[in-house]
């Protein structure tokens, strides 16, 4: 018996130690869910660092001004080692009140995350500039 109970402990342990952390992907992805459902506690959530509560903060504003839809067009690991991961997006955003007072756009984002106790959190957001849907790009004539 007390052999039984000792191996149930040892499985139990090499269990837990063997359980897959969830991935940078999953976070991002809660990320945006958590915009999309105008949700700060979700939010915050999934993010860390120093300028995680003022972001927290402004979106209160955002969300009273604008109901935005996130469609998630590409998501890519780009990497990820030991306890930092980066993570490349590519989101759709688009004004669900249609009032015209937000600007559909399209924008690619790299996220960097950091692992700790509370699992993967996004630690800084590099975003280029967005392209905006309801303006059509100006092209050049080709030269002849």
């Amino acid at each position: 018996m007390k052999y039984l109970f000792l191996f149930i402990m040892l499985l139990l342990i090499f269990i837990a130690c063997e359980a897959p952390k969830q991935s940078p992907l999953d976070t991002v992805k809660a990320n945006y869910m958590a915009m999309q459902n105008e949700d700060i506690e979700a939010y915050l959530k999934t993010v860390s660092g120093p300028r995680a509560y003022v972001a927290g903060t402004l979106l209160v504003k955002f969300f009273e001004d604008y109901n935005v839809d996130y469609n998630i067009d590409t998501i890519e690991l780009l990497g990820e080692i030991s306890d930092v991961a980066q993570v490349r997006t590519v989101v759709t955003a688009t004004d669900r009140k249609g009032a015209n007072e937000f600007h559909d756009n399209r924008m690619v984002a790299i996220h960097k995350l950091k692992f700790d106790a509370e699992g993967w959190r996004i630690n800084l957001s590099e975003v280029e500039k967005p392209v905006f849907l309801d303006k059509t790009p100006v092209v050049a004539d080709s030269v002849r």
